[in-house]
């Protein structure tokens, strides 16, 4: 396979200004962008800026992949929006950095050393944005995947679990969002341990609800100069502000009542690889079961409606072309097999002796019955 690299890049706050998008035009030959979005795509050499500076510069959101692996994926928030703590507890230096400046906050995820999968898979921003705005919300399954992603990438390795840091399994991580799945995906993490996780998880609140939230009695709680702040920067289109307006009303309640949020359950990854050996080999068996089932359903129906496939084999025969006698085969296989299955092998053998005699002048065809096994009448 040739080599192929996936830049792409996009904006969710605000759309590039006309000046923006003339710098972003320029920043490689192989570009194709709008005010929202930008694609580069390389089969041939690299792009000769760091894709971090791009994000910082015009955009909120940043994807890149290869086809032999090295996935990265970064976001841009408005500064402050996001805890200053966020990775702490996740010991997740080796792959992410959350870098504070001066009018943004960016995540970077990056696994450099990740293989691609065995097959050629697509991967696209868009299936992923949502999960800036699910962290600005709170929500950190998003976070646990990577930690997830993290531990698989490194192995069983000989190291004291007492050193290894283990984040609390969040809420309704068994109820991954598709922006979440496609994220596990990209990051290669197996479903057998996305669901073993899973079983460690309560199905509370994944993040803070603005829903249930008591905003007209938390604004009483803000001083008035600190609302007016607020005022004025609303009033100059701050992004990101009612996020960050919500956070703090929302801190300012815990600290009134003392409440503070609940923790999920803490398990080692060593855990969590025992159990997903048990998961995957449960996922094997229903999937085996599955298919089982569906080859029943299929030879329940050619028993069910025999003359009708009989009648397909005698069309595609007498089409008398490789594609034709190559569906004859498969459905003469098919007939065969469902008649095993309901123990009328002699029934069947006796209809398709008669039936072939007319085409036992078809070389091609004669030769493919053959390869298949099927017993032909002396010529």
């Amino acid at each position: 396979m040739s080599e192929y690299q996936h830049y792409e890049f996009m904006t969710i706050d605000q759309p590039l200004t006309k000046a923006q998008l003339d710098a972003v035009n320029a920043l490689s030959s192989h570009i194709e962008a709008s005010s929202t979005h930008a694609l580069i795509i390389y089969h041939w050499g690299d792009f000769k800026h760091d894709p971090i500076d791009v994000l910082h510069k015009f955009f909120d959101g940043f994807l890149y992949w290869a086809n032999w692996g090295s996935p990265q994926l970064a976001f841009r928030f408005p500064r402050g929006i996001l805890p200053v703590n966020l990775t702490d507890g996740y010991d997740l230096d080796d792959f992410v950095k959350f870098t504070r400046y001066k009018e943004y906050d960016i995540l970077d995820i990056q696994f450099g050393e990740m293989e691609g999968p065995d097959e050629w898979t697509e991967y696209d921003l868009g299936s992923l944005i949502p999960i800036r705005d699910e962290l600005m919300a709170g929500d950190l399954r998003s976070l646990y995947i990577v930690w997830l992603a993290a531990q698989n990438m490194m192995g069983d390795e000989d190291e004291d679990e007492d050193d290894i840091s283990v984040p609390p399994v969040p809420f309704g991580f068994g109820a991954l969002t598709e922006a979440q799945q496609a994220l596990a995906a990209l990051l290669r993490v197996p479903e057998e341990l996305l669901v073993a996780a899973a079983r460690h998880s309560s199905a509370g609140k994944v993040a803070a609800s603005s829903t249930d939230d008591d905003i007209a009695a938390w604004v009483k709680l803000l001083p008035p100069d600190r609302g007016n702040e607020y005022l004025v920067r609303l009033a100059q289109n701050e992004p990101g502000l009612s996020r960050l307006f919500l956070r703090e009303l929302r801190e300012r309640s815990q600290d009134k009542t003392g409440a503070t949020p609940p923790t999920g359950e803490r398990v080692t990854y060593a855990t969590l690889l025992a159990e997903s050996a048990s998961v995957k080999a449960q996922m094997e068996r229903e999937r085996r079961e599955q298919e089982e089932a569906a080859r029943h359903r299929h030879l329940q129906d050619i028993h069910d409606h025999q003359d009708d496939y009989w009648h397909k084999v005698d069309m595609a025969a007498v089409r008398a072309s490789g594609a034709s006698y190559d569906e004859a085969t498969r459905l003469l296989t098919e007939l065969r097999e469902a008649a095993a299955h309901f123990n009328e092998t002699q029934e069947f053998q006796s209809r398709f002796r008669v039936w072939v005699q007319s085409h036992l002048r078809r070389p091609a065809f004669i030769k493919r019955l053959q390869a298949h096994k099927f017993t032909l009448p002396e010529m």
